[in-house]
């Protein structure tokens, strides 16, 4: 080995040596990376939806999917969002920003009636 590479190899050994691991494998500063959203399913179901009341955290994203034969929707008891009527195999999301407990129902089939609870 010449007295350039045996140079070279020694400063690295040293500094693999003298960098304890965690300030070798920290990250840098700054805000944390973001976490993906959680996507949760409620499918509609023989005039039901499965499950009929949900509980998640802040952020998550609730997907109704009608997987029955029948046109159902996902409308919100207070005003706050519409899926409008969807066709068997057809979605509908929404993103839960805020906590609290949010009623809904399916227009066409009142009885039809789930919650999303937001923690």
């Amino acid at each position: 080995m010449d007295p350039r590479t045996r140079t070279l190899a020694a400063l690295l050994v040293t500094a693999l040596v003298l960098v304890p691991p965690a300030v070798a494998g920290a990250r840098p500063s700054g805000p944390a990376p973001v976490a993906l959203r959680a996507v949760e399913r409620v499918r509609m179901i023989d005039n039901a939806y499965r499950p009929r009341s949900i509980s998640v955290a802040r952020g998550t994203r609730i997907r109704w999917i009608n997987r029955g034969s029948l046109v159902h929707s996902a409308t919100s008891t207070t005003g706050r969002w519409d899926s409008g009527l969807l066709d068997p195999g057809e979605r509908f999301s929404r993103v839960f920003r805020r906590a609290g407990t949010f009623p809904y129902a399916c227009t066409i089939h009142p009885a039809m009636t789930g919650s999303i609870v937001v923690t």
